[in-house]
């Protein structure tokens, strides 16, 4: 019944209306109590149609009401994953002058370290605030590009395939890091799978969209602080992720939080072994605004501040070159014009530096 009246809305083509009624179906149960909705994947490659579709239907539920999820089932080797976080924690580990063997050249190079304090990701959503309180090390795709770079008339299709600079001082890194990167792209194309379920769209309908996907790994690094922080100081500033999807490993220190449609601010938790999902803007434009690209930050808990954190967020994309147009039902109107995915990505992106 729900779903009918948003569609009714939608149909009518007015932008304000559709948005009301969406912002009060997302917040029908969640703003008392943020809970992270956990989903099976256990067999949805290969189950039958009918489980694909229950599957669907849960992924539909999440994603209009919270734009987070966690997923267990996932089939993602556990050794990949420790192997990957083991080896994050030994770059960050490493004198400062090794881990800048490995740093950007300049602040707008999307790819290598970045040392402490030089990214507010606030910033991508018009904010103002102060630096992150973190180091990042940032990994990008690792497929063969489209098309060779010196081809690309676009100077911003080719930073997104710009080459990733890798610590010389560290050569186990990579070889961790690629087996992960590959693992998180494969779910990400299975997670993708189950939002054309969620959609009616059918089977695979999002593949030719993301056949030559520019998805970005980084590891996030919060390094203890040596004196609680000055107010309003954050892990990471409130912002909403650009692309389709992230896929993260959540650290066992706290931090990460999700904020619903009246302001209030929870704690993201999800089982051991699950892997959180949230959407990105980018997928909040392509369902015509049915689904939520949900404001979350990561906060310095009180009395934690001599913790580390770190984690390993994958960054799904669209191909460069994917004309996103909203998926609306017949009679309705979209809410967005159509965009291409790259150019997108790249404002955002461009938009935190420091």
């Amino acid at each position: 019944m729900q779903r009918d009246v948003f569609d009714q809305m939608r149909a009518r083509g007015t932008r304000r209306e559709a948005v009301l009624v969406s912002e009060r179906r997302w917040s029908a149960s969640y703003t008392a109590d943020m809970t992270i909705p956990v989903i099976d994947l256990a067999g949805f490659s290969t189950g039958s149609e009918a489980a694909r579709v229950a599957v669907g239907r849960r992924v539909d539920r999440a994603c209009v009401e919270v734009g987070f999820f966690s997923v267990v089932g996932h089939d993602i080797d556990q050794q990949i994953i420790d192997e990957a976080h083991a080896a994050a924690l030994e770059f960050f580990d490493m004198p400062l002058d090794d881990r800048m063997g490995a740093a950007k050249p300049d602040p707008t190079y999307p790819y290598g370290y970045a040392p402490f304090s030089t990214e507010a990701l606030n910033r991508s959503i018009g904010g103002s605030s102060v630096p992150d309180l973190k180091e990042a090390y940032s990994v990008g795709p690792l497929a063969e590009p489209p098309r060779p770079l010196d081809e690309m008339t676009d100077v911003n299709e080719r930073a997104v395939w710009a080459p990733t600079l890798w610590p010389a001082a560290m050569p186990s890194l990579r070889p961790s890091l690629e087996r992960y990167y590959f693992a998180m792209a494969d779910l990400a194309r299975t997670v993708m799978n189950t939002f054309a379920y969620a959609l009616d769209r059918g089977d695979g309908w999002f593949d030719p969209f993301i056949d030559e996907h520019g998805s970005a790994l980084r590891l996030a690094h919060y390094p203890a602080l040596s004196s609680a922080p000055d107010p309003g100081a954050l892990r990471a500033g409130a912002h909403t992720d650009y692309g389709t999807l992230t896929i993260l490993r959540l650290d066992a220190e706290p931090g990460l939080q999700v904020r619903d449609l009246e302001g209030n601010w929870f704690d993201v938790e999800a089982p051991d072994g699950a892997l959180v999902v949230n959407l990105g803007d980018l997928m909040q434009r392509w369902t015509n605004d049915r689904w939520r690209s949900t404001m979350h930050r990561v906060v310095v808990p009180a009395g934690r501040h001599d913790k580390r954190r770190l984690t390993m967020p994958f960054f799904h994309n669209a191909n460069w070159d994917a004309r996103i147009e909203c998926i609306v039902d017949e009679g309705a109107h979209p809410l967005h014009e159509p965009v291409y995915a790259g150019r997108h990505l790249m404002d955002k992106f461009r938009s935190t530096v420091t």
